[in-house]
This record gives C-alpha cells, sequence and structure tokens, in this order.
C-alpha cells in the first residue's frame, strides 16, 4: 500500500512538472511571438502616424507672425485665428507588402494599400499566431476627414530693441473626429533696423528673424477596432480594442521674415525650418497589448526636420487688421486670424 501511494505521488509530480513547463513554455511562446507582433505594428505605424505628424507641425508652426514690423514697447496684438488644412490624396494611404513583416500576414493577398491617419475606410485585414492561437486584426483606419479645422488664441507684446515676444494657445477643442491642444511661445527681432534705421518709411521693406517653440498635442479618434480570435471560443473576447492615437508634436522654427505695407495693404512671407520630435500613443482596452505598443513607440525617439514657405496678405483699418497666409510644403496650411493693437 505504501508503495502505491509513493508511485502515485510521484506520478503527480512528474503529472504537474510537465503541465508546468508546458504552461509555461506556451506563455512564453505567447509572449516571445507578441513581441514580434508589435515589432510588425511598429512597420505599419510609423507610415501611419507620419502624415498626421507633419500636419500637427505645419497647423502649430505656420502662422507665428503677420508681419516682420514689430510692436512698439509694450504695445500689446491680440488675435483670434483658425487653421485650415486639406489633406493632400498623397498623405491618405501607402502599400504594405508581406515582405515587411515577421508574423503577420496579409488577408487574400501579399500587397494591399491602406489608410495613414488622415484617411478612411479600409477592409484589409492581417492574420498572425500568438502562442498556439490564430488572430486578425483590420488594419488602422484613418479620421475620414477631408480637412482640418484648428482654431487657437494669440497675443503679442513689444519689447526693447525692436523685439516682440507672442504666445499662442488653445484649450483641448474636438472638431468631428479629432481633438486638438496646443501652447508655445515665439520671439521675432527685426533686422532691418540695422541698415535703415530709426525714422524709416512705412512703406520700406522689412526683414525679421523668429524663432518659436510649441507643443501641438492631436488626438485622432476613430471607430473601435480589435485584435481577436481568429475562431474565437464561447466567452472568448478580445485581445485589445484600439479606439484613438495621440500625437505630440514638439517644434523648433526658425523663420526669415519680410514685410511691404501698400497704403492700408501689407504683403508678407518667410523661408521656415522646424526641427521637431513626436511622440505618440495608442489609447484602448487590452493592457498587455497596447503597453507593449506604447513602449515601442517611447523606444522610436521619432524626429525630423521640415522646411516650407510662407505667403499672406494683411488688410489694416484703425486700430484692427485682418491677416491671412499659406504655408506651401508637404501640406498647404491656410491660416485666418483678426487682430485688435492696444
Amino acid at each position: 500500500m505504501h508503495k502505491q501511494l509513493t508511485n502515485i505521488k510521484k506520478a503527480t509530480i512528474v503529472a504537474f512538472f510537465v503541465f508546468t513547463t508546458q504552461f509555461t513554455f506556451s506563455q512564453n511562446t505567447f509572449f516571445q511571438d507578441a513581441e514580434v507582433f508589435v515589432n510588425d505594428l511598429l512597420v505599419v505605424s510609423n507610415q501611419y502616424v507620419a502624415p498626421a505628424a507633419d500636419a500637427a507641425v505645419y497647423q502649430s508652426s505656420g502662422s507665428w507672425y503677420s508681419s516682420a514690423r514689430v510692436l512698439e514697447l509694450f504695445k500689446v496684438d491680440a488675435s483670434i485665428h483658425i487653421n485650415v488644412l486639406p489633406v493632400p490624396k498623397s498623405q491618405k494611404s501607402f502599400t504594405v507588402s508581406d515582405s515587411d513583416f515577421d508574423i503577420m500576414k496579409i488577408r487574400g493577398g501579399t500587397s494591399a494599400e491602406v489608410p495613414t491617419a488622415l484617411g478612411g475606410d479600409t477592409a484589409v485585414f492581417y492574420d498572425f499566431t500568438l502562442g498556439e492561437d490564430e488572430y486578425e486584426l483590420q488594419t488602422f483606419e484613418g479620421a475620414k476627414q477631408s480637412t482640418f479645422y484648428y482654431p487657437y488664441i494669440q497675443a503679442s507684446v513689444g519689447l526693447w530693441k525692436e523685439t516682440e515676444l507672442t504666445l499662442q494657445y488653445a484649450p483641448e477643442i474636438k472638431i468631428d473626429e479629432s481633438g486638438y491642444q496646443t501652447f508655445g511661445g515665439a520671439v521675432k527681432h527685426n533686422l532691418s533696423q540695422y541698415w535703415l534705421g530709426d525714422e524709416r518709411d512705412d512703406q520700406q521693406i522689412e526683414v525679421a528673424f523668429q524663432v518659436a517653440y510649441s507643443v501641438f498635442d492631436s488626438r485622432i479618434y476613430f471607430d473601435d477596432f480589435a485584435i481577436k480570435p481568429t475562431n474565437p471560443e464561447p466567452g472568448q473576447g478580445p485581445l485589445a480594442v484600439i479606439k484613438s492615437l495621440d500625437v505630440q508634436a514638439n517644434a523648433l522654427t526658425g523663420q526669415l521674415i519680410g514685410s511691404k505695407q501698400f497704403n492700408n495693404l501689407e504683403v508678407q512671407a518667410s523661408l521656415a525650418v522646424s526641427s521637431n520630435k513626436f511622440d505618440y500613443t495608442i489609447g484602448g482596452d487590452g493592457d498587455i497589448i497596447i503597453d507593449l505598443f506604447n513602449g515601442a513607440f517611447d523606444a522610436l525617439e521619432d524626429a525630423n526636420t521640415i522646411a516650407r514657405g510662407n505667403l499672406g496678405v494683411n488688410y489694416h483699418f484703425n486700430q484692427f487688421y485682418i491677416a491671412s497666409s499659406v504655408s506651401l510644403g508637404t501640406f498647404i496650411n491656410t491660416n485666418l486670424s483678426v487682430h485688435y493693437r492696444i
């Protein structure tokens, strides 16, 4: 009897050891596959978010000035602005292929055209395996907006040595399927004072240089889409549900500005270069995948440099003036504003 009990104990220990080993191995395989899956997602995500990140720079750094002239000492210019940014077709989609991935496969083909964050709907699915289970993911959809609108307020004050300080701010604003928030500051210094002197004519060409720093947070909401088993068992839910994408653009912009006034009309232009750093955050349900995804984004350290030209016209009347400007580059961003000088 004692020998039988001993054999039962041995068999139980062996069975427990085998079960634990298989469970641990399966669990480790799942997490290893999950890391590879996240890396594949980043291949898609880099191209998915890039147009939205660049659009954020155009919206946050295209209208820091309205003239090369600066305010007199302690004079104030308060203004209300709205940016209008149409999305060009080239920034709405990109192409992926199976050779881009390690674990994901495009369903029904080896390549597909998929939307960026600024694009629209899609019917493209990816199939992949995590551990011993098969999953599917519909590729990210875009914001489904052809034009993005972004209002904000701005104020400038004249300082010493023909220098001007500008502050810009907008609380979080949700328009259609997107939300925006921005703040930043800029310093503009008039250069033409050094060759035109203090008693210069208002009709002469003015030149200035400006440095601006802005933080622009944009949140793109889209229809919930799930990472879920291909053939779910009863009661088995999705692995994760992705609901939104946050893009924070930190832009340091330098620009050379020129302007000339013709009575009530003023023409202005600039050449600007922005050095940008981007942070991305995916919002949704499913801590394991969402955390892995955002951790991979943190390690991405995405940055770029954008050059563009700006053209504009102002109309002055009494203490008011209306300003309009267009930023030309990958995007065409239009800014309209009403100013009041105190």
